[in-house]
């Protein structure tokens, strides 16, 4: 058995863009309507070339959110890698609940793990459900290359548990750092990919940002 287990963190691939979409006349909960926008175009092709990349070639497991566009995500590397694709809700996005007076909150939440909107998320509910699947696959697989797909605010929330925010800005433009090295410094892409390497007493060795073109 490896000494590390290799957790690959992905975000999903780009989603199709709502502009185009004519929602006047569903009246769908809006929460379900976002668990269901589905990849773009060019989403699918990028997901495509993600599955293909050298670090994930031999990748074990895979789960992902139950929202549409992690899924559609997935699928090229489970079909490449023969996986069977595990749903696990504990990966998904977090819920933003109901605009309080038209203020958004979605950046407030990177410093302060409290604040939420009604019917929505905290930073640290988000946290307190995706670690207790996170630690599980680490802890049923030791030694092996897991691949979960999931969404940019519940990823960086988790990344956030090891590494320091150095600053987020309006356009979400994020700084990370691990280990006072930077791990990222920018507006994230879509598919986003960490690559984080755990120890056998479950301490992170390593988290890195892996470069991807498209």
């Amino acid at each position: 058995m490896n000494e590390f287990t290799i957790i690959y963190l992905i975000r999903h691939s780009q989603k199709l863009n709502n502009k185009i979409l004519d929602n006047t006349n569903n009246h769908e909960y809006y929460q379900t309507r976002r668990e269901k926008i589905i990849l773009s175009i060019e989403g699918e092709r990028r997901a495509k070339i993600l599955s293909e990349i050298n670090e994930l070639k031999d990748i074990d497991i895979i789960l992902s959110s139950n929202y549409v566009r992690t899924i559609q995500t997935a699928k090229y590397l489970a079909e490449n890698r023969n996986i069977l694709i595990q749903i696990d809700d504990n990966f998904n996005e977090r819920k933003f609940g109901i605009k309080q007076n038209e203020i958004d909150i979605s950046i407030e939440q990177y410093l302060n793990e409290k604040i939420k909107n009604p019917e929505g998320e905290s930073r640290k509910e988000v946290v307190n459900r995706i670690k207790k699947s996170f630690w599980n696959a680490v802890n049923e697989n030791r030694g092996k290359k897991i691949a979960i797909f999931t969404h940019q605010a519940a990823m960086t929330f988790l990344l956030m548990e090891w590494c320091k925010l150095e600053y987020i800005k309006e356009n979400k433009h994020i700084c990370l750092s691990f280990k006072n090295k930077k791990i990222i410094d920018k507006v994230f892409d879509a598919p986003e990919l960490f690559e984080i390497i755990i120890d056998k007493n479950n301490k992170i060795a390593n988290i890195r940002n892996i470069n991807l073109e498209f």
